[in-house]
């Protein structure tokens, strides 16, 4: 049977109780029609009274119940009115039975909301502890964090409450969101798997303990197969277990994020200013006048500013700054004066460099002035000269027979200019450098062999292809290399043909609406000479499908094409470098997207400092330190090691514990002793505090779903036992009092009839 400890009752509408008055009405008019009538004696009467008399206790008692059914159907009508509910305190129990209770804590950032010096997170884990306290001897308790992805924390059932209170203890809310479905998932998997080895536990509950985000509670699930399959684990788990929700967050709390921080310019170096801008929202229904915003760098406060943030709107705060060293540097952006606080800062691992080092290697050596294949590069890259010491971009110039003798890693950018043909043993040096972060930039030409292009470059590779000790799998075991997968090519497009010499007209660019960085500081500029430069000869280009085109021919040829290779950037030009193929190199765009190209090119050192909270951090080594120790740093302080592993084409380490923002320190042990800054961050969805009703659990998230919910926040501060479960019961008052006007109507007939 359903025991409770404790049953109170309250009311959502008090004032309507002085409708209560109202059910004194029936004895106030039995009363009042007393007084209507004066007793006078008359002799016949006489006789008649004393036949009533001998049914006076009957009728005086049918009398009274008429009243009692008049009087109560008010007490109902009014008392719904009042809209009453129970709130039982205590978990609801089967007497004589033990019951698996699942407890899944909503780790979400948004539960970081503090309120009377308390975050929703130490809420919902105070009332799990007292759930767990004050449950019956016997039972047992599992726990998951609902978190992206869930984390099972307890998965098999504890029966020993201290064990399982010690973990509550040492939960911490995480610095990521919540996946509701793959959370249900987990809990689904764990009741099966308790049913098949604790068959004594005859009950099970599942409790929510959450603040009903809706970033949470309102997944976004792209397709009806998803939605479908969402629902239908929602109903077996309501009908295998009680399911539970604790709802601990509060409506019209307001919000303000730190939800960008980039520099404005492609890279920093320490012979300029280097612009931060910071971007933030205001989630909230109020506005943020003079919001206060500080920079911090490198541990010490750099600028600080104020801006105006509209309800609902975004606005943007730049901040100028000269870094004074090279190396990384650790920049926060903090915004003060709300209830959450870890949307309010946003971090950045910025390396700074004294200048740009660029490889530039002539295929094509000349005599004179202008003549080899980098001539006209070197002085786009560094127009006062190679020994020009305020110079951004420092060029150097090999052969290219000297390339695969060069420390590739020495450099943060490598242009290949009208280089004939590749090695294998050049090839996997080119691709190790690019995978690894590099940038890489090919200028085509006359001594451009397009069959060692397309097999050296642009084929797809086996990862151990080439390497000692390790099988062939491409070339010997077609099964093989599908089982351990091939890495795409280092080209962003292979080369077909040479276009037709322009003897007429030359060839001119499009820039295609101005859309990939390299060109879009043009846009505006027709002037610039980008849309007038012509071209004699080139290569027609297949891009690849991960490849993207950044400047084309008038006639719909690729002349610029860019993609993404591992953590670095591979560019290919369609045409020369210098004035064999083309008079760009005399144009004054040329030297504009010279520089641009070494921006984009080095953009994947910046990017992949950068990650959001669920994310993995990584990074390569050279296959000759294969040695290395790496250990990573996290904002908590603690260190953990990771393993290097061969993997993509390269020596590779990955780390998957990213769960808190804020700096993580990459540490390089001997034979490498280097360090390296990454930046995790929140995702800002979060940061909306908007709400799910329990409406709209009910009607929109769940239908058809059964589930008790109760008020998280009440029960939290509750001094005595009081798990509180509310049950409405405004309706059933109203069908009651129905059917008691329906049993007057009949009782007053049939006692009339009797009296007739």
């Amino acid at each position: 049977m359903l025991v409770h400890s404790v049953i109170l009752a309250f009311f959502n509408h008090p004032a309507m109780l002085g409708w209560l008055l109202a059910a004194a009405a029936p004895l106030i008019i039995h009363l009042l029609s007393r007084r209507r009538y004066r007793q006078t004696q008359w002799a016949a009467m006489q006789y008649l009274l004393a036949a009533v008399r001998k049914n006076s206790r009957r009728i005086r008692v049918e009398q009274w119940l008429l009243l009692a059914v008049r009087t109560l159907i008010l007490v109902l009508v009014a008392c719904a009115l009042a809209e009453p509910y129970l709130r039982h305190a205590g978990i609801t129990l089967l007497s004589g039975g033990r019951t698996h209770k699942v407890l899944a804590l909503d780790a979400s950032f948004s539960m970081a909301c503090k309120t009377n010096d308390k975050t929703r997170f130490d809420r919902a884990r105070e009332l799990a502890q007292r759930i767990v306290s004050e449950s019956s001897q016997g039972d047992g308790f599992t726990l998951v964090l609902l978190a992206s992805p869930p984390r099972v924390v307890v998965g098999t059932p504890v029966f020993e409450r201290r064990d399982f209170l010690d973990e509550l203890a040492n939960l911490r809310v995480l610095d990521g969101d919540a996946d509701l479905p793959a959370t249900l998932a987990k809990v689904e998997e764990i009741l099966a798997s308790a049913r098949r080895e604790y068959a004594r536990l005859s009950r099970e509950e599942v409790f929510f303990l959450t603040d009903l985000g809706r970033n949470t509670w309102m997944p976004d699930l792209r397709t009806p197969a998803a939605v479908g399959e969402f629902r239908d684990r929602s109903q077996r788990l309501a009908s295998a277990a009680t399911l539970v929700v604790a709802d601990l967050g509060q409506d019209g709390v307001d919000n303000v994020a730190v939800t960008g921080l980039r520099p404005l310019e492609s890279f920093v170096t320490l012979a300029r200013d280097a612009t931060l801008e910071a971007e933030l929202h205001n989630f909230g229904r109020q506005n943020r006048e003079r919001q206060h915003v500080e920079l911090v760098v490198d541990g010490r406060r750099a600028g600080e500013s104020q801006v105006d943030l509209p309800a609902g709107e975004s606005a943007a705060v730049a901040f100028p700054y000269r870094f004074d060293g090279p190396g990384d540097h650790s920049v926060e952006v903090r915004a003060t004066g709300d209830s959450l606080d870890v949307d309010n800062h946003r971090w950045l691992a910025l390396p700074a460099v004294e200048h740009l080092r660029v490889l530039c290697v002539n295929g094509k050596p000349a005599g004179g002035d202008f003549r080899g294949a980098t001539d006209y590069l070197v002085v786009a890259l560094s127009p006062g000269g190679l020994t020009d010491e305020r110079s951004v971009v420092r060029p150097e110039i090999v052969t290219e027979r000297a390339l695969s003798e060069t420390d590739l890693d020495q450099y943060d950018c490598i242009f290949l200019c009208n280089v004939a043909r590749f090695t294998p043993s050049e090839s996997r040096l080119l691709e190790s450098y690019v995978r690894g972060g590099g940038g890489l930039v090919i200028f085509l030409g006359d001594q451009v062999r397009a069959e060692s292009y397309n097999s050296q470059l642009a084929a797809e590779r086996d990862p151990f292809d080439g390497k000692p000790g390790r099988p062939n799998a491409a070339r010997h075991d077609g099964q093989a290399k599908n089982a351990i997968g091939s890495q795409p090519g280092l080209l962003p497009a292979k080369l077909v043909e040479l276009a037709p010499l322009a003897r007429d007209e030359p060839y001119l660019f499009n820039p295609l609406g101005y859309r990939h960085p390299i060109v879009s500081p043009f846009r505006g500029r027709d002037r610039a000479g980008l849309l007038t430069a012509p071209t004699y000869e080139y290569f027609r280009l297949r891009p690849v499908e991960s490849a993207s085109t950044a400047l084309a021919f008038a006639n719909g040829d690729a002349a610029i094409v860019e993609t993404r290779v591992g953590q670095g950037h591979s560019i290919l030009v369609a045409t020369s470098a210098d004035a064999s193929w083309t008079a760009w190199p005399m144009w004054p765009s040329y030297v504009p997207v010279a520089q641009e190209l070494v921006a984009a090119a080095v953009r994947g050192r910046m990017e992949e400092r950068r990650v959001q909270i669920g994310q993995t951090l990584s990074g390569a080594i050279a296959n000759h330190l294969a040695e290395t120790a790496v250990t990573i740093e996290t904002p908590a302080g603690d260190h953990q090691s990771v393993r290097v592993e061969t993997g993509d084409g390269a020596l590779r380490w990955t780390f998957d514990g990213v769960d808190r923002s804020g700096f993580y320190r990459v540490d390089y042990g001997p034979p490498l002793v280097r360090q390296e800054l990454f930046a995790a961050n929140v995702d800002t969805a979060e940061s909306d505090l908007a709400r799910v009703s329990l409406d709209d659990l009910r009607d929109d998230v769940w239908p058809g779903v059964r589930f008790e919910s109760f008020d998280g926040q009440v029960a939290a501060e509750e001094p005595t036992s009081s798990i509180v479960r509310r049950d409405a019961l405004h309706h059933g008052l109203l069908y009651a009092a129905l059917a008691l006007m329906l049993f007057e109507t009949s009782l007053a007939s049939w006692l009339g009839g009797r009296a007739a």
